[in-house]
């Protein structure tokens, strides 16, 4: 009998255990979420980042988003390469500067030349 309860007693400290492993997993996910909707939404404030993320020159020219200027140096140089009918370029290089998807990227691009 003394035995069956110390099983017991081990069993429920590692069930414990497990749930405060879980619970600390958890709240590490949603900050992560938290932080992706952020970068989504192009707000990453307090954090200093080689990628720049900005808006599309459609959303930045919103008056939402009046304070964030409508073109950066980038988005000069991909126009320059998609008036020289290098698209795909412009997409390669918009991909290595910021980091972004393939989808996102040509959506960028396509969105500068309309």
């Amino acid at each position: 009998m003394e035995m069956n309860t110390l099983v017991w007693i081990v069993l429920l400290l590692l069930i414990f255990v497990l749930l405060v492993r879980v619970t600390s997993l958890q709240r590490q996910l949603n900050e992560l979420k938290r932080d992706v909707e952020r970068l989504e939404n192009g707000s990453i404030s307090g954090t200093r980042s080689d990628f720049n993320y900005t808006l599309s020159p459609k959303e930045a020219a919103s008056p939402s988003h009046t304070s964030q200027p409508a073109q950066t140096d980038l988005d000069q140089e991909l126009l320059t390469l998609i008036q020289q009918g290098k698209k795909i370029m412009a997409i390669k290089r918009l991909r290595e500067a910021r980091g972004l998807s393939l989808k996102e990227a040509k959506d960028y691009v396509d969105s500068l030349d309309s």
